[in-house]
């Protein structure tokens, strides 16, 4: 289990030629839901977590959710334009800055947070500090899916709190008489 320690710096291009480093692209205060999938085959997957979240949250309250697919087999490496033109095309462009594709190695992800089933959707919680605050794997579970959002919620209770606290800092002192 990797809960508790901090998510491994990874640096890619997003669908919108942005080039991100996570975790410090997802701190801020919100959430983050990290996504890490070796295999096409594993969006099923993605998805029995991903639509019930996005339900849940995004319309009413802010998660990033960041979608890392892993192409390791070098030979993809020189097809990457195309290939990600073919993710453009299927994804909404609002969420192009969140789908960062890794075309090669992982071993700076899969060591650090223990991946050892490439058939497997993993996903990662983070708190605005990088902190893996839950894992998942595989397809999404009702109590699973629901200790999930649990912490989600919890996770965005101390983020409004601390700002709320930051705020009450700088409001400027009364001088007693």
């Amino acid at each position: 289990m990797v809960t508790g320690f901090r998510f491994p710096k990874i640096t890619a291009e997003a669908l919108s030629g942005k080039r991100k480093t996570l975790p410090d692209a997802a701190s801020g205060g919100a959430p983050a839901l990290i996504v890490v999938a070796f295999a096409r085959e594993a969006q099923d997957m993605i998805d029995s977590w991903l639509i019930p979240v996005k339900e849940d949250f995004q319309s009413s309250e802010r998660i990033a959710i960041y979608e890392i697919p892993v192409i390791s087999s070098a030979i993809w490496r020189p097809m990457r334009k195309i290939i990600d033109s073919g993710m453009r095309s299927g994804i909404p462009d609002a969420e192009h800055d969140y789908v960062m594709t890794i075309y090669g190695g992982a071993s700076e992800l899969t060591g650090p947070l223990e991946i050892t089933d490439p058939s497997s959707a993993y996903l990662y919680l983070i708190d605005r500090d990088g902190i893996i605050r839950w894992e998942g794997k595989n397809f999404a579970e009702t109590q699973t899916l629901y200790r999930l959002k649990e912490i989600i919620r919890k996770c965005l209770s101390q983020g409004k709190r601390t700002k709320e606290d930051a705020e009450r800092r700088e409001e400027p002192s009364v001088p007693l008489p």
